[in-house]
């Protein structure tokens, strides 16, 4: 028992803060989490997503600080994975529609 369980268990990148995130486009058709986190882990990714449905073609990986985040971006934007050039960018939490603004 217990194995797999725990550390990270259903947590995914929810549990990463933005400024630690980058923001996957242009993934070709087929490319699944684990080469996108193959391409992703020398520059540190802890953590991948490969987007389904409406979010079709983009992803996220995540990091342990948002300066691997940074470094990610620069050294991977414009690099070919699945024989694709994919975006690699800065993430933007989308706020929802009609969300109040955080009281501080």
């Amino acid at each position: 028992w217990g194995k797999g369980w725990g550390k990270g268990k259903g947590k995914g990148h929810r549990g990463f803060t933005p400024d630690k995130k980058a923001w996957i486009g242009d993934l070709p058709d087929g490319v699944s989490y684990k080469e996108l986190h193959e391409h992703m882990k020398p520059a540190g990714a802890k953590w991948v997503e490969v987007f389904e449905g409406k979010g079709k073609g983009t992803g996220v990986a995540c990091f342990a600080s948002p300066e691997e985040a940074a470094g990610a971006i620069a050294a991977l934007n414009g690099s070919t994975l699945g024989g694709a050039a994919i975006q690699v960018d800065v993430w933007e939490g989308k706020p929802k529609e009609g969300a109040e603004p955080a009281k501080s």
